[in-house]
C-alpha cells in the first residue's frame, strides 16, 4: 500500500495475495445475515459485468487480538459459547430510551486492554458489547443479542474497523444510525475513539445463496462483484463500518447494509 491507510492498485497480480483476497470476500456475502426484518427497494440491474481491480496490502501489522488463518470453509455464523461475553449491566435490550449512561457503558465494559475494542456506542440508537472473532474462524458472528462482532479481515488488510451483527440481533440497531451520528468504538482501558457517519451503502446480492453473487448498488444501479463492493467498503482511508444484511419478503440475506464513519478530528 502507499501508506498505512491508502488504497492503491498494481499492474501485476501476486497470486497469494489474491488468493487471501477472495476468501474473505466468500464470507462477505454469508455473514451477519438472517431474521426478515429490514428491507429496502430493488433496483434494476444494468446488463454489463464489471471487472475487479487488483489490490496489494499494507505491510504494517496492525495490533489486534485473535488474528485468524482463513479458509475456503462455508462461512456459516457460529453459535458463541459465552466465554469471551460478558453481561452489560442494566437493561438486557439497549432501545433509544433506556440506554445506560455513557460513562456506566465504559465502566461495565473496561478490562483493561487498551488495544481491543470492546464496545459501540451510538447516542440515543445503541450501547453494544463488541467480542472478537475467534482464531481460524473468519465467519463468526456472535448469536447473542446487543452484541456485534468484530470483523478482523479489514483490520489486518487495511487498518479499518469492520462490526458485525445480524439483522436480527443487535444489527436491526443500524439501521437507525444516520449520517451525522456519532460512533464511538471504546476500548478495554476505558479511552474511546469517535468517528462520524458520512456514507450508508446499501447493496442487493443477485445470487443471495452464492458467495460470489455479483451487486447492485441500491443508490447509483451499478452492479459489482464481491470483490469490487469489499474494495470500496473496507479498503481506503482509515474508517470504522457496520455490516448487517438486508432482508425482502422471505429472503433474509438478500442484500447487505454498510454505514461507513470516518474518524471525528
Amino acid at each position: 500500500m502507499c501508506g498505512p491507510f491508502d488504497l492503491c492498485f498494481r499492474k501485476h497480480i501476486i497470486h497469494q495475495s489474491i488468493f487471501g483476497f477472495i476468501i474473505v470476500l466468500f464470507s462477505l456475502t454469508s455473514i451477519s445475515c438472517g431474521g426478515n426484518v429490514q428491507q429496502k427497494p430493488t433496483q434494476a440491474a444494468p446488463v454489463e459485468t464489471l471487472s475487479s481491480p487488483n489490490v496489494t496490502t499494507q505491510t504494517e501489522t496492525p495490533v489486534v487480538e485473535n488474528e485468524q488463518t482463513l479458509s475456503l470453509e462455508a462461512a456459516t455464523p457460529t453459535p458463541s459459547n459465552g466465554e469471551e461475553e460478558q453481561e452489560i449491566s442494566g437493561d438486557e435490550e439497549p432501545q433509544k430510551s433506556n440506554l445506560p449512561i455513557f460513562d456506566q457503558f465504559i465502566e461495565d465494559l473496561k478490562t483493561g486492554e487498551a488495544d481491543k475494542i470492546v464496545g459501540l456506542w451510538v447516542e440515543n440508537v445503541m450501547a453494544l458489547q463488541v467480542v472478537y472473532q475467534p482464531a481460524n474462524d473468519p465467519s463468526f458472528v456472535s448469536t447473542i443479542d446487543n452484541v456485534a462482532t468484530y470483523f478482523m479481515y479489514p483490520w489486518q488488510k487495511a487498518g479499518n474497523h469492520g462490526l458485525l451483527a445480524h439483522n436480527y440481533l443487535a444489527g436491526r440497531f443500524f439501521f437507525d444510525v444516520k449520517l451525522g451520528d456519532i460512533v464511538t468504538l471504546v476500548f478495554g482501558d476505558g479511552n474511546y475513539m469517535d468517528f462520524e457517519v458520512t456514507e450508508i451503502k446499501a447493496y442487493q446480492a443477485l445470487q443471495p445463496n452464492s458467495p460470489y453473487s455479483n451487486f447492485i448498488d441500491l443508490e447509483s444501479g451499478e452492479q459489482l462483484t464481491v470483490n469490487n463492493v469489499f474494495i470500496d467498503v473496507y479498503m481506503g482511508d482509515f474508517h470504522t463500518v457496520l455490516q448487517t444484511c438486508i432482508a425482502m419478503g422471505s429472503e433474509t440475506e438478500w442484500g447487505r447494509n454498510f454505514t461507513i464513519a470516518p474518524p471525528l478530528y
